[in-house]
């Protein structure tokens, strides 16, 4: 990545990126993969009363200060556990490295805070409209050491606005962790009618 980036991360309502970062938010995702932009909004009602210490909303700002990427994330859930619920980069800013950067930062947070491994959905490319996006996203997490989830059957849903669809799940571990520790990671995250054993659960 040649042009250097800060991160800022979003704490209250009156951030001046929060607006530019909720509208990459916004077309950066399929409808049935977003959570309601109320949730945010609540997340950062929470931080200002001091509620919320590992949940995150982190702004990839460049030189000029104009948003290039995002990045949602709780730094450490039970049972030591992250998850990244959301990354992305702004359209005219892809294939420049930030995404990478975006993501090794965010894992530095999350083993700074404790975590053993760091969990993230990625859609399963024969279930998605862009079946070569998916498998690019899969690689992307796959080249900065994370797994896939294998034997498992994870019905994702964001909530009732939107139908349940099914996903991938990958595994960064931080430490060694054996495939029925990873399910128990997902289970404990999505819950366990949400994600279930239809094989021999592998990491790979």
């Amino acid at each position: 990545m040649n042009n250097p980036i800060r991160f800022v991360e979003i704490t209250d309502t009156n951030d001046d990126l929060l607006l530019p970062w909720l509208d990459l938010y916004e077309i950066s995702f399929p409808p049935e993969e977003k959570v309601l932009i109320s949730g945010f909004l609540a997340l950062l009602k929470a931080k200002t009363r001091g509620d919320r210490e590992h949940s995150h909303m982190l702004a990839a700002v460049d030189e000029a200060g104009r948003l290039v990427g995002l990045a949602r994330f709780d730094s450490l859930r039970e049972p030591g556990v992250a998850y990244l619920w959301y990354l992305a980069v702004s359209p005219d800013a892809r294939g420049k490295g930030f995404g990478g950067a975006i993501h090794d930062e965010v894992l530095r947070r999350c083993r700074e805070a404790g975590a053993r491994a760091a969990v993230m959905e990625v859609e399963i490319p024969e279930e998605s409209p862009d079946a070569e996006f998916a498998r690019s996203r899969i690689e992307f997490y796959r080249r900065h050491g994370a797994k896939l989830l294998t034997g498992i059957r994870y019905v994702h849903t964001v909530g009732p606005h939107q139908p349940e669809v099914l996903m991938n799940i990958m595994i960064r571990p931080f430490e060694p962790i054996a495939p029925e520790e990873a399910l128990g990671f997902a289970r404990e995250l999505f819950g366990e009618e949400a994600v279930t054993a239809v094989g021999e659960v592998g990491l790979g």
